[in-house]
């Protein structure tokens, strides 16, 4: 049996034992690192033109991000880039020599033909502004040389562009959207030289502007989601029905004028269960929510982040602070939002806890954002944003991202 004397000495050990692990806890927790999100603005690009097209990619193979563009996209302008450098100061414009004039909403770049360079994705058009209605030719550029390839033509001005291998033959795919038919189409390569159109929906759903590729569904195909539209890939025969599905009509049975149905989207696997939720905004009107669906059975739950941003043109999904879950940069095109008759033009991150149930908005700046892109442009792990102010904004910058610890 245990004399008094020494039950007071183990109650005293156990005291002491608990007491150390508690002050090792709060020692680890203060010295936790912190993470401060800031962001340094330069301007690498002036004399610009209504660059609404453009694209952060690496097209020399240096490592640092170059900035692929069309300017003057409403009226038919040049293809080429500004070579990206760390240094301070403008970036180098190179013109691409190719013949015609170029106009799109959106430009992409990507190893088309598998050889480990970014070629270039660009259409032929006079503009937008001076004749949307009139056909785009489609190409792809070779890289390097710019040697042109012929894939095959929208109905009009092209909205959107994807790229995406969507019967997961190894070689990539290409949609498609076109405002003023309502038209998405999609081409399958065959060789460099001749693409197939191996669908297409003119007409539908009020297809206008926001589209993105991904797996919505988990089976392993990329599928394409516009409007709050979903098209699912058939899988290895593209020819194939495509199954359609829509998301939350909200989106896509908007009518008056041409500022109906304008959306930005972006697909992101939240939770890494193989299917990507989708985010989506309202590029050009205001009252509209931003948010994410998740699909639930058979049905899509909206799960809303920020109550209303408006003509939110700028739409990214990154982990911004590098703490393991993912954030969303939203921002204002602040010429549009004028129109509305707004005053502020805020660019935002809503920084996400652990579950994405909730949003913590960090304001960057107020002067607004237009078609916005996140990259980590010179490789040093954190994710910097491509920044035009608004869509007819005469300079060009970049917000560097200086996470600190």
């Amino acid at each position: 049996m245990k004399t008094t004397f020494q039950l007071v000495f183990l109650t005293v050990l156990l005291c002491l034992g608990s007491c150390r692990e508690t002050k090792k806890a709060a020692v680890e927790e203060a010295e936790a690192p912190t993470k401060t999100l800031a962001f340094e603005r330069t301007t690498i690009a002036d004399s610009v033109v209504f660059l609404w097209a453009h694209d952060p990619v690496d097209l020399t193979g240096d490592g640092i991000a170059d900035l692929l563009f069309i300017d003057n996209n409403g009226y038919g302008g040049k293809l080429g880039y500004y070579q990206g450098q760390k240094e301070e100061g403008l970036w180098q414009k190179t013109l691409i020599d190719v013949p015609d004039e170029f106009a799109m909403g959106d430009i992409e770049a990507a190893d088309i033909d598998n050889d480990g360079d970014m070629d270039i994705v660009a259409a032929h058009h006079s503009g937008e502004w001076e004749a949307a209605n009139a056909p785009s030719i489609l190409f792809w550029y070779e890289n390097p040389g710019w040697e042109a390839h012929a894939i095959g033509e929208a109905p009009n001005f092209i909205k959107d562009l994807s790229i995406a291998d969507f019967d997961n033959d190894g070689k990539r795919d290409i949609a498609t959207l076109s405002f003023e038919t309502s038209t998405l189409r999609i081409f399958q390569p065959q060789d460099a030289n001749d693409w197939e159109l191996v669908q297409e929906y003119t007409n539908y759903g009020n297809l206008h502007e926001g589209m993105d590729a991904g797996d919505v569904n988990g089976d392993g195909f990329p599928d394409i989601v516009a409007q709050g539209h979903v098209f699912h890939s058939p899988g290895e025969d593209l020819q194939s029905p495509w199954e359609t599905d829509t998301i939350d009509s909200k989106w896509n049975t908007q009518t008056g004028d041409w500022s109906r149905n304008g959306t930005k989207i972006f697909l992101r696997d939240l939770d890494r269960d193989t299917k990507s939720e989708v985010f989506i905004s309202h590029s050009e009107r205001a009252g509209y929510p931003l948010s994410f669906y998740k699909k639930m059975g058979d049905t899509w739950i909206e799960h809303i982040i920020a109550d209303s941003i408006p003509a939110c043109h700028t739409l990214q999904v990154f982990d911004f602070d590098q703490d393991g879950d993912y954030d969303v940069l939203a921002g204002v095109n602040k010429s549009r939002a004028e129109g509305l008759e707004f005053d502020t033009f805020p660019i935002t991150i809503f920084l996400a806890n652990e579950d994405h149930s909730e949003w913590q908005p960090k304001v960057l700046a107020e002067d607004g954002i237009y078609n916005g892109q996140a990259v980590d442009f010179d490789n040093d792990g954190d994710l910097d944003i491509f920044r035009y102010q608004t869509h007819d904004a005469v300079s060009y910058q970049l917000l560097e991202n200086l996470l600190t610890y």
